[in-house]
């Protein structure tokens, strides 16, 4: 028999599982220094997927003081999405990567937490094993991701026909003189080159895309010095607000190791934001749309993570954007 599920307001997320011999997880709850992701939570729920991405279990309980008894997880690989509720309305949200939840064995994971409208990147020291190289292998990162984008976040194009079609996780990652991300995306028909197969699906006739948006001092207003809006491609990159050069941000966009999709990986320097460091307490404007090019389309896909302009080509103005915070993770 296998233990309760618990839940430890602003700190960790533990509970138990396997039909066997029981195994223990630890969800360490990470939020940025300025975020309040508990402030009016009455209600946590926690939702299991499977690998196809299609809810397995679903757990709630009220919160009260001290620990919060949910349930119990069945061993397997899942993924673990904890929302905190207020009257029935989400506020903030938290998800795990893929967890390999096997009988008897103890797992610790780092979990993003935060109000829907911010992001949160791990220290670097943390969220990368040991160094980050930006060649598209995403196995040096070990956090789980900062946001998760799927049909919720749908803008524009052709309805999304399953949770696989165009699944977004984004992982990120700071030090003193860089910000990392990691965007790992599940498609059912990626298109890399425009007129190379893509897959069974036929001729691409584009490529898919990412659009990143960085409001360097989270001011708002209209783009100025250390704003900056670029569109990333298997074989482009256009700045298309502000300025950054070769040596301040480096990409690469690549199919995924298990050819499921495609993975983007990058690092920016912070210099190129206007920031000559960061704290727990900073934060930048920020936003990410994702462009999916299926053959056959008379329109692209795209998903965006603010819900803001629904033409994917058209940025996001800074005052638009959501908001990026810096967490500090407990020492290991």
């Amino acid at each position: 028999m296998a233990l309760p599920l618990a839940v430890f307001p602003a700190l960790a997320l533990a509970l138990a599982f396997g039909c066997g011999e029981e195994g223990a997880l630890s969800l360490q709850l990470l939020t940025a220094g300025f975020d309040k992701p508990y402030e009016g939570v009455d209600q946590f729920e926690l939702v299991a997927l499977d690998s196809e991405l299609y809810q397995t279990d679903r757990l709630t309980a009220d919160v009260s003081d001290g620990a919060v008894e949910l349930g119990i997880v069945p061993s397997g690989r899942v993924r673990l999405t904890l929302r905190g509720l207020s009257q029935g309305t989400t506020r903030s949200r938290g998800q795990s990567r893929s967890l390999g939840l096997e009988s008897g064995a103890t797992v610790e994971e780092l979990v993003p937490f935060s109000t829907l409208q911010v992001g949160v990147a791990l220290p670097a020291s943390r969220a990368l094993a040991p160094e980050i190289t930006v060649d598209g292998d995403l196995r040096e990162w070990r956090a789980s991701p900062s946001l998760v984008l799927g049909r919720e976040h749908h803008v524009g194009g052709a309805e999304l026909s399953s949770p696989t079609d165009l699944h977004a996780e984004l992982m990120l990652a700071w030090d003193a003189t860089r910000l990392a991300f990691a965007l790992s995306v599940e498609d059912d028909c990626p298109s890399l080159r425009e007129g190379l197969p893509a897959g069974n699906c036929g001729t691409a006739a584009g490529e898919e895309r990412v659009h990143l948006g960085f409001d360097g001092a989270d001011d708002g207003g209209p783009y100025g010095q250390g704003d900056l809006w670029v569109e990333l491609g298997a074989i482009s990159l256009r700045v298309l607000r502000g300025s950054v050069s070769p040596a301040e941000l480096k990409t690469v966009l690549a199919p995924r190791r298990d050819l499921r999709g495609w993975v983007l990986e990058g690092t920016l320097a912070l210099s190129a934001l206007g920031r000559g460091g960061l704290s727990a307490s900073d934060r930048i404007g920020f936003d990410l749309v994702i462009v999916d090019a299926d053959p056959g389309d008379a329109q692209s896909t795209a998903v965006r993570w603010t819900g803001g302009p629904a033409a994917p080509d058209q940025p996001t103005a800074p005052d638009g954007m959501g908001t990026l915070g810096f967490g500090v993770a407990p020492a290991p």
